[in-house]
Order: structure tokens, then C-alpha cells, then sequence
């Protein structure tokens, strides 16, 4: 097998995704690192002026990197960086990763307690800390636990009165943690949340909290103390509650649990024998919470969470006695966006941040400050003037989970990528960015696209499945372009055709819901939509329009039988011939439909196709179904199983394939390009694209000759994460598109 040398770069989109803390080295003015979500470690890099990924190395078979929840930083040597993650997987413990080069390399640790860097609470404070000797891990879960040997073996702190923690801090011979309250509680009141050791951790005592008012609706009362920072005289915490919109009561007391309420700031002095009395210091009372919190030889900085009428960030000059607001929505302070897609024109006239839960002055730059949000970061340089500039500065940051991309074979559009939270976007160029995500006449945007679908012979005329945005100002269901994605129209609900298909229209009309999966024939006159219910391709919902989605109608699906079908079916076009439209089911199941979309038949499949699962959408879909351009009924699958080539041959009425990769080889996502330069891609054999597993080894493949030979076009610390889709380029030779789950949106080139 030929390796190819391949160099990648990243279509660039900027931020996008939630970025839950920062981290100043101490000493050394140039180590600044951030933590995300699903995005893994970032390190910026001062001269150039941008982030750095820390997971490009990351592939499929462990993701736990690209979703850290805390890291710690040694102040002697700033070239040692250590960190906790972990994912969903089940059964999965978490991760420590340690580094001693600044985050080129990394040395693996398991850790004997689960970790969760995208679950409820992640945007709280800073879970892993080391004391210069030993390592603390305040776990989401299972309690304080610490490490005297670099985290090669942890202990379990039995006497700590607490499970779930939020934060673990060493200060002036003090341990602090900061916990949710849960053990303790009685009824739906939490216990204390703050505890501090005055004995190296051998014994704990409650932190006095601020006073709790009751809000009304809430299912879980009381405090949880989210971040702490100390300076030469104080220690500050900082700490929220479950509002009535909470969508969880445990883990769910900030960023994204929907709602938080009674923020607090509390200052304790530090004295000779721990800490003094506390001091309720909160600038500005009122219904929403405080998590950001940082504290700079007498400054101190805060932000709230889930405010009505728009987060705000204020600054104190005397270490909290008085504050000054320094941002809040459009208003007060100044915010400069540099990212189109952030821009208030392109967010109903609102300012875009949100989850805004770490705060931190440049311990080494006077008037430089950074703030978190749920969309990437900002900076300011100016944080002393009367008028503090804000600035997302996300150069190099590509955070965002993109579910599908496309490559046209015509037209203007070089890409057309389905985009988690931001919706679309349509690059004429992968090298800039987009002016804007896909948004209605008011600029309103669209969210979470799952899928689009366009005619070979009018690129421009793009359909959409997408959600409806979090303020409701737009409304999910199909959107469609016929202007090459400048601007786009909501189809009106075809209501009335059953109850069911009604009930879940409505859904889908909501806030942030699944639209499902589209596909248009090759004249572009027949729509057809399968509406998700969740992450389901249910036939039941099949609908079909041959008006271009002025009207719709059920289709029917039917077995081998000839009887009606159950279950999930994921409709897609030939790009060739108008009346034919491919199913694939939930149990590997193969359809056709020959009269448009009306009703699909159940097809024999060929010998050995696997019983995968085709009926899901967004991250829950593991196989890629690509439809050839310029010929009829032919398709390359990737199962998850392995890569196979089919062809629907019409007059016989069934499909003949083979699979194209050994029994043993796997492939996950495939794409279609030009099979050689100069070449016609409609009318040539293709490239084909995928990433896979091939003689034991996992990487990004093409084949040119169907199978015959495989090239691997990538190496080791070229693998991205979570892949979620790929696609070659139709009009370039060489050119493929990644969408990742975890590293954003990238193409790869032969190198030259």
C-alpha cells in the first residue's frame, strides 16, 4: 500500500464551539492554554497570534482527549501540563495526559474515576490542580481523590464529606473545594458547597456561604460554589443556583443547564490561621448566576450567566468594595467582532455571548483580559479605559462539530457544510471565511443543519434540513436557496396529511430541534423529507412533494411483500435519472422508489451487505451513502463494516455490488471527487475518499481504481478526532473534505 504525503488545513470558521477555561502559566509570559468542550486543549501562540491545537493527533478508537473537563499547570516548569478527560463512551474512566514539551507530545495515564469534559458543569472551575508535589482531582462524580506519584496511582480522600465537586484549589497551606452540596441535602435544599483543609487534606471543614433566596420553581435549591481566585489579601468565590428553566439539578447549576439564579460573590480574607469571615461582595444582585471569577494584585473580575437582558462583566478596582460594569449586551462596553457570523446583523441585532463562565486577566500584560463563551473566545486590551474593547480573537480555534459536507460538481460553491449550533455555510472559497451562516431575510440564523441536497444541473437550488434557533425567531423544518445559499426561505408545514406527522411538525417548528433528512431529484421538482423524531428516520413520517415543496404527500414504503414497512428509512436521489430515489434502512435494508418518492420497495441485497443501521441522523450516524454524479444507480457505501460499490440496474430492477475493501478492513465515511487531474468527474471513474481501518491500521484512504489499490494519505499525528463525514472535491484533483466532531472543517492536498 502507497503512502501519499497529504498536508491539511482547516476551512476556516473560528470558534464556534464552547471553550470552558483558560490558563496563564505563573511565571513564564508566554504559556496560555484554553480548554473546550469536544474540542480538546488549545495552546496560544503569542507571535503569530493564534491558537494551536493539542489533539490533532486524536483518533476514532479513544476520543477522551478532545473533551477535557480540567488542567493543571506546574509553576516551576512551564513546559509540564497535565489533564483530565473523558467522554461519554460507558465503562469509560477517564484520562490523564501529561506533557513536558508545552503540548507537542503527550503521555497517557488512566484514571480510576469517571471524567466527562462535555456534560453539565463543565463551564465550573478548575478540577485538577498540583501543589508542586502532589496532584488533586476533584472528580464530577466520585469525590476528592489525589496523586503523590504524578498520577500514575490515585488515592480516594475517604473522610472528604462530599461526592460531586465543581473545583479544587491549593492555596497559602489551605486545600479548598468547591462541591455541588448533594450528600448533604435535605430534600430539594443542597448542603454546604465550599469545604477547606487547614491539614494537607486530612481533615475538612464547611466554607460559610452567602445567603440563598429562594427562587420560585426551581427544582433544587441553594448555593453551589462554581470558581475561586486569591490575591494577597482575599480569597473570592464565586456561586449560582438552579434556576426554573434548569434542564438538570445535578451538574446542571451552570453554563448550559438552561437557566441559573442567586448568583453570588463571596470574599473571604486570608489570615495567619485560614480564612477570615465572609463578605457577600456581589455587584449587582438579581435573578442569574456568577461562575467567571479572577483576582490581580487588588483587581478583580467577574461575569454573570444567564441574564435576561444580556451577561454582563464588571470590573473592581479595591478587591470588590465597589464595581464598574465593563460590557453588558450591545450597551455598555464595546464589542468589535472580527468573525462575520458573530456580527449582531446576523444574531437578530443581539449580542452573541452566552455560557460566559471564566474570566482572566494577563497576569503579564497590563489591560489584557479574556472571556469564555459558548461560541468561542474575546479579548481585550484596553480592560483600565473608560470604554473597554472586546474582540473574538479565535484565529487558529476550530472547535465546532460539523455532521455532513458536500462538494458540489458545479456552480460557485466549493463546500457545503452541515454545522453544528451555527447551521451552514457555503465556502466559494476554503480559504476565507463565509460572510454568514444560513439565516432568514432578518438575518436570524438557522441552527444544527443535518443534511442538504441540490440537483446536479442547478447547483444554486440547495434545500436544507435545520433548526429552529434558541430565541425562536426562526423556525426548524426545510429551508431552500435558489441563489447558491445568499439567502433562503422556510417552507411553509404541510400539516393535516396524519395526527402523528402533525405532532411531530410542531416539534420540529420548536426551539433547537432535529429537522431530519432531505434529498431532491436530479430535475429538482421532487422533494423528499424524512422528519426526525429525535435522531429517527421513521417511515411512518415519509413525506414527498413533486411541486419543489409547494405541496406534500405520504409516500409508502413497503417490504419484499408487498406489505407496509416499520421501522427507519434515509431517502436519497439519483443524480442522473429524476423518477428514482434510493431507501436505506435500519436493519441494512435496501429501497427503491421508481416513481419519485410515492412508494418505495424493499430490494434484495447483494450477497454479504451488512444489517447497519442507515436510519439516523446527526452525530448518531455511522455509515456515509454517496450517489455517483453522471451515472445512473450507482453508489458507494461506507457501512462502518467495510467500503462497497452498488448499481441499480432499472430495466432489471435490482442491485448487484461488491464490497471494495478486505473482510477484515473497515470504513466509516466516504466521499466522491475527480478521478484525475483534468479529468471529467461526471463522466470518469471516480476518487474515492474514506477514512477506515486497512491492514490494521486506522488513516484516511483514496482509492483511484475501485478498490485495486489503496493510497494512505495521512500520518499519525494527521488523524482529527471524531469524523463525522468526508467528501472529494469534484472539480480539483487531490482535494477531500473532513468534517470533525472535534477539530472543525479541514481539506487535505497532495503536498507539493
Amino acid at each position: 500500500m502507497e503512502n501519499v504525503p497529504y498536508q491539511y488545513r482547516h476551512i476556516p470558521i473560528g470558534g464556534g464551539g464552547y471553550v470552558t477555561g483558560f490558563f496563564f502559566h505563573p511565571k513564564d509570559k508566554n504559556v496560555f492554554y484554553c480548554r473546550t468542550d469536544i474540542g480538546g486543549m488549545y495552546r496560544f501562540d503569542y507571535q503569530k497570534e493564534e491558537w494551536i491545537s493539542l489533539i490533532d493527533h486524536v483518533q476514532y478508537e479513544d476520543m477522551r482527549e478532545t473533551c477535557p473537563i480540567s488542567a493543571a499547570l506546574d509553576a516551576e516548569n512551564a513546559d509540564r501540563l497535565y489533564v483530565a478527560s473523558g467522554s461519554w463512551k460507558p465503562g469509560s474512566n477517564g484520562l490523564l495526559t501529561v506533557s513536558s514539551d508545552g503540548g507537542k507530545t503527550f503521555e497517557k495515564k488512566e484514571l480510576p474515576f469517571y471524567v466527562h469534559g462535555n456534560l453539565h458543569g463543565r463551564g465550573a472551575g478548575e478540577r485538577l490542580w498540583y501543589d508542586g508535589k502532589r496532584l488533586w482531582m476533584a472528580s464530577q462524580l466520585d469525590g476528592l481523590w489525589v496523586s503523590d506519584d504524578e498520577g500514575d496511582s490515585w488515592r480516594l480522600v475517604e473522610h472528604f464529606p462530599e461526592g460531586p465537586c465543581t473545583f479544587v484549589t491549593c492555596m497559602k497551606g489551605m486545600v479548598l473545594v468547591g462541591t455541588e452540596g448533594l450528600k448533604q441535602r435535605k430534600d430539594d435544599m443542597r448542603g454546604n458547597s465550599l469545604f477547606v483543609s487547614l491539614d494537607g487534606g486530612r481533615s475538612f471543614l464547611p466554607v460559610e456561604q452567602p445567603a440563598y433566596e429562594t427562587v420560585e420553581g426551581s427544582k433544587m435549591h441553594g448555593l453551589v460554589a462554581q470558581r475561586c481566585s486569591f490575591d494577597e489579601e482575599y480569597l473570592y468565590v464565586s456561586f449560582s443556583a438552579n434556576g426554573p428553566r434548569s434542564q438538570n439539578i445535578e451538574r446542571g447549576y451552570t453554563c448550559d443547564c438552561g437557566d441559573c439564579s442567586c448568583g453570588r460573590i463571596a470574599r473571604y480574607r486570608l489570615t495567619e490561621n485560614g480564612l477570615g469571615k465572609m463578605e457577600d461582595i456581589t455587584p449587582e444582585k438579581g435573578n442569574w448566576g456568577f461562575s467567571a471569577m479572577d483576582a490581580r494584585h487588588g483587581l478583580l473580575i467577574t461575569a454573570t450567566i444567564h441574564r435576561r437582558d444580556g451577561d454582563a462583566v464588571y470590573l473592581s478596582s479595591d478587591r470588590g468594595r465597589t464595581w464598574k460594569k465593563v460590557l453588558q449586551d450591545l450597551h455598555t462596553g464595546r464589542m468589535a467582532f472580527r468573525l462575520s457570523y458573530m456580527k449582531p446583523c446576523y444574531n437578530g441585532g443581539h449580542n452573541l455571548i452566552h455560557w460566559l463562565t471564566d474570566v482572566k486577566m494577563d497576569p503579564h500584560r497590563k489591560g489584557v483580559a479574556w472571556f469564555n463563551t459558548g461560541t468561542g473566545v474575546f479579548r481585550t486590551k484596553n480592560l483600565m479605559d473608560e470604554t473597554v474593547v472586546w474582540e473574538d480573537w479565535c484565529d487558529g480555534m476550530e472547535e465546532t462539530v460539523h455532521i455532513n459536507v458536500h462538494s458540489p460538481y458545479g456552480g460557485q460553491i466549493k463546500v457545503l457544510d452541515m454545522i453544528g449550533d451555527l447551521g451552514g455555510f457555503a465556502f466559494t472559497d476554503v480559504d476565507r471565511h463565509c460572510e454568514n451562516s444560513f439565516a432568514d431575510e432578518e438575518g436570524n440564523r438557522y441552527i444544527t443543519c443535518l443534511s442538504c441536497a441540490w440537483p446536479d444541473d442547478d447547483p444554486d437550488h440547495i434545500v436544507v434540513t435545520a433548526r429552529g434557533n434558541w430565541t425562536g425567531k426562526t423556525k426548524g423544518g426545510l429551508i431552500v436557496s435558489r441563489d447558491g445559499a445568499k439567502s433562503w426561505q422556510r417552507l411553509p408545514m404541510p400539516m393535516g396529511l396524519s395526527e402523528g406527522l402533525d405532532m411531530l411538525l410542531n416539534r420540529i417548528s420548536g426551539v433547537n430541534t432535529n429537522a431530519g433528512w432531505v434529498t431532491v431529484s436530479a430535475d429538482g421538482k421532487t422533494y423528499v423529507w424524512a422528519p426526525s423524531e429525535r435522531i429517527f428516520l421513521y417511515t411512518k413520517y415519509l413525506i414527498v412533494s413533486h411541486d419543489a415543496g409547494k405541496t406534500f404527500a405520504r409516500s409508502r414504503v413497503l417490504d419484499k411483500e408487498g406489505k407496509k414497512a416499520e421501522g427507519m428509512l434515509k431517502p436519497l436521489a439519483d443524480r442522473c435519472n429524476a423518477a428514482l430515489i434510493f431507501g436505506f434502512g435500519d436493519k441494512g435494508q435496501l429501497y427503491v422508489s421508481r416513481d419519485g418518492g410515492d412508494t418505495f420497495l424493499e430490494k434484495d441485497a447483494p450477497d454479504g451487505f451488512p444489517q447497519v443501521n442507515f436510519g439516523l441522523v446527526d452525530c448518531a450516524d455511522r455509515t456515509e451513502v454517496r450517489i455517483c454524479g453522471g451515472e445512473t444507480g450507482t453508489m458507494y457505501i461506507a457501512t462502518g463494516e467495510g467500503l462497497w460499490k452498488l448499481v441499480y440496474d432499472p430495466e432489471k430492477d435490482q442491485f448487484t455490488g461488491k464490497r471494495l475493501t478486505a473482510p477484515e478492513d473497515k470504513a466509516f465515511c466516504v466521499g466522491l471527487g475527480l478521478g484525475r487531474p483534468e479529468g471529467d468527474y461526471l463522466k470518469e471513474q471516480k476518487a474515492v475518499y474514506f477514512n477506515g481501518i486497512i491492514q490494521g491500521k486506522y488513516g484516511f484512504y483514496r482509492t483511484l481504481d475501485d478498490g485495486v489499490t489503496y493510497q494512505r494519505i495521512n500520518t499519525e499525528k494527521q488523524m482529527y478526532g471524531t469524523i463525522h463525514s468526508v467528501d472529494g472535491d469534484k472539480q480539483t484533483f487531490g482535494r477531500f473534505y473532513i468534517a470533525t466532531g472535534s477539530s472543525g472543517l479541514l481539506y487535505g492536498e497532495e503536498e507539493k
